[in-house]
């Protein structure tokens, strides 16, 4: 029995400006578009759309879902100011925890603190007997409590471990670990059930639904006990609901163990590319650099992995016919990566995927566009850290800070997600954040203005974009016959709405395989 969806602007994202007026669904797929008078005689039934705006289903390329739900069950601390406030927030909790409990709260930024300091081992373990663990925005850093550090065994005595760091001041440990180090701990929480990872996704997956996405590429399979679990809540809750539509990376480590399970794929649930780290982050310093940190001169962060072990990751990948996404945020990473993907390519019409990108110079653009790899932005890091980063990086290298035109204008296929939960999951923040490079309410030209897009060139980063980077434009990212009937409909129309409007418009209603699982005012 076929729809026709009609009665608002359907854009198609096949090319700038181009509209149609009616889209004829049936099975899941888009079977005609054009006119009202032409296509309604095929229909049983009319959707309209009261004058909403009609796009391809947004899909947001890089985040983490379950990690995503966790920050909707636990303490959300980003948008805290000053160090007495945190302490504040967590001594409520910590109050009410018993001692067996585990607290943990997301999204500390310091940054935003009139005083950037972190609190204290001392002011951690005053705040009650519960177990404590604090990640930062960037989620390459927590802090933790001497309890919790107890737990996995860390003491003073304990070395940082192979990519990672253990910090540690005149031999005392300073309750921050960094990069591969915190998974001594995050890993190995008790608390981490089957049950506590399906209500993370379930309350993932209905939040971003409401966000107007229809998807998302996500990386969970290493963090949740072994990847058996993650992917059993997947096709607990993501295939059997069919509402939503996830393609999974798969972390290096677990990688051949997935490989082995010989999974089918279905359009709500795929396997995809082997994830690999590369680097940390810019906010604990540990973003590889090729010059030291201009505020840390004696730092220049650190590559997780050797290049032999890189290669050895990237041939694995390539024995199983797969491709390789990385996790690349200094110039050094990217560099070295790049070495390994020119030695070992993927096969033919295949490309490897550089998540991230965030410090590039020219050398870098130019390798990357001579190399078969796509890259993988989130506009929002031009917002919340780039001031911090400059006086990391200093201003001459800041100039490379979070790339988005001088990469298309390269022709590289570029695709556009949140990090979630790093950052707020609202594509249209993205986009905002794209066209206009600045924090919301502000007015300047914006960080680094050079890297400005257009409009549309933001809205395919998550329509278009994000179905290339995993090979699949031929039938997801547009309004076009034969592709899947995933929409997003909004209340206004992004293209002629202010620009400071932008990220405040409502989401009318969210449309998977033609089916509604999200309505706000959107009536049928």
């Amino acid at each position: 029995m076929a729809t026709l969806w009609t009665g608002g602007k359907i854009y198609t994202m096949a090319q700038v400006g181009e509209t149609v007026e009616a889209v004829l669904v049936e099975d899941g797929k888009i079977v005609a578009t054009g006119s009202v008078e032409s296509l309604s005689p095929l229909a049983a039934s009319i959707q309209h759309l009261q004058g909403h705006v009609m796009y391809p289903g947004f899909v947001d390329s890089h985040l983490h879902i379950i990690g995503y739900g966790e920050k909707l069950k636990h303490i959300d601390v980003s948008t805290i100011t000053s160090k007495e406030a945190l302490l504040k927030k967590l001594q409520e909790r910590m109050s009410k925890a018993t001692a067996q409990e585990w607290v943990i709260a997301i999204g500390l930024n310091e940054n935003q603190f009139d005083e950037p300091i972190l609190p204290t081992l001392a002011e951690l373990d005053a705040l009650g007997e519960a177990y404590l663990i604090i990640k930062r925005s960037c989620h390459h850093l927590i802090l933790a409590n001497s309890k919790a550090l107890a737990f996995a065994g860390i003491t003073n005595d304990t070395p940082s471990p192979e990519g990672g760091v253990i910090d540690k001041v005149d031999g005392q440990l300073t309750g921050v670990l960094k990069d591969a180090a915190l998974y001594l701990i995050v890993n190995h929480m008790p608390h981490i059930t089957p049950a506590y990872i399906e209500d993370a996704l379930a309350k993932a997956v209905a939040s971003l639904q409401t966000y107007g996405l229809v998807g998302g590429h996500s990386e969970d399979l290493s963090y949740y006990g072994p990847p058996s679990q993650p992917i059993l809540a997947y096709r607990k809750i993501v295939e059997a609901q069919q509402s939503f539509k996830v393609h999974l990376l798969q972390h290096h480590t677990v990688f051949e163990e997935v490989a082995k399970m010989d999974l089918a794929s279905s359009p709500f649930l795929e396997f995809g590319a082997m994830k690999i780290f590369i680097d940390g982050a810019f906010g604990g310093r540990t973003a590889a650099l090729r010059q030291p940190y201009s505020d840390d001169p004696n730092n220049a962060g650190m590559l997780i992995h050797t290049t032999e072990q890189l290669t050895t990751y990237v041939q694995l990948a390539r024995q199983y016919g797969q491709t390789v996404a990385v996790h690349t945020i200094g110039d050094l990473a990217i560099a070295t990566i790049l070495d390994v993907f020119a030695a070992y390519p993927p096969q033919d019409g295949q490309f490897d995927r550089v998540i991230h990108c965030s410090l590039v110079d020219d050398e870098l653009l130019a390798r990357l566009a001579t190399l078969p790899v796509a890259v993988d932005m989130q506009p929002q890091f031009v917002q919340g850290e780039y001031q911090a980063e400059l006086s990391r990086l200093g201003e001459a290298r800041a100039q490379g800070l979070h790339p988005l035109k001088s990469l298309l204008d390269r022709g590289l296929i570029v695709a556009g997600g949140s990090d979630a939960p790093i950052e707020v999951p609202n594509p249209l923040q993205g986009i905002y954040a794209a066209v206009t490079r600045r924090n919301i309410g502000e007015s300047h030209e914006g960080y680094n203005p050079q890297e400005k897009i257009s409009r549309f060139e933001a809205v395919h980063l998550y329509t278009v974009g994000a179905a290339e980077i995993i090979g699949q434009s031929h039938k997801r990212g547009k309004i076009a016959a034969g592709y899947a009937a995933d929409f997003t409909v909004l209340q206004e129309d992004l293209f002629t709405v202010d620009i400071e409007q932008l990220p405040h418009i409502q989401v009318a209603c969210t449309v998977v395989d033609g089916k509604m699982v999200y309505e706000n005012r959107c009536e049928g």
